[in-house]
C-alpha cells in the first residue's frame, strides 16, 4: 500500500453525519487520529474520492474561505462550505448515510 504523505498541511473542516461544522483540524494527520482513521482515508475524502470516512464529512479547508470561527460551529452546512469552495460534491442524505454505515 503506497503511504499518501501532505507536505503542505492544509486545514481541514469536519462536518457531523448531519452536516453540520463541527470542527477545524491543521491537519490530515491530526484528523485521522481524532477520528481514529488512517490518513488515506481523509485524503480520500478530502479529494472527493468517498463521500465520507466513518461517517464524518470532510473537506479541505482553502485559503479563500473564511470562516466566522465560532458563529460558524453548528449552523454553516456542508452544501453551504461546498458552495464557498466553489465545488459541487456528491452528497447523501442522512438516512442513506446511516445506512450504509450500519452494514458489515
Amino acid at each position: 500500500m503506497k503511504k499518501i504523505v501532505s507536505h503542505t498541511p492544509s486545514r481541514i473542516a469536519v462536518f457531523s453525519p448531519n452536516k453540520k461544522l463541527i470542527g477545524v483540524l491543521t491537519s490530515q494527520t491530526a484528523t485521522a487520529q481524532v477520528l481514529g482513521v488512517r490518513t488515506a482515508s481523509i485524503h480520500y475524502a478530502c479529494k472527493g474520492k468517498t463521500e465520507s470516512c466513518n461517517g464524518w464529512h470532510i473537506r479541505e479547508l482553502k485559503d479563500s474561505v473564511k470562516l466566522e470561527l465560532p458563529e460558524d460551529f453548528g449552523t454553516l452546512t456542508l452544501e453551504r462550505f461546498d458552495e464557498l469552495n466553489g465545488e459541487k460534491r456528491l452528497t447523501y442524505p442522512d438516512r442513506e448515510m446511516r445506512k450504509k454505515r450500519a452494514k458489515p
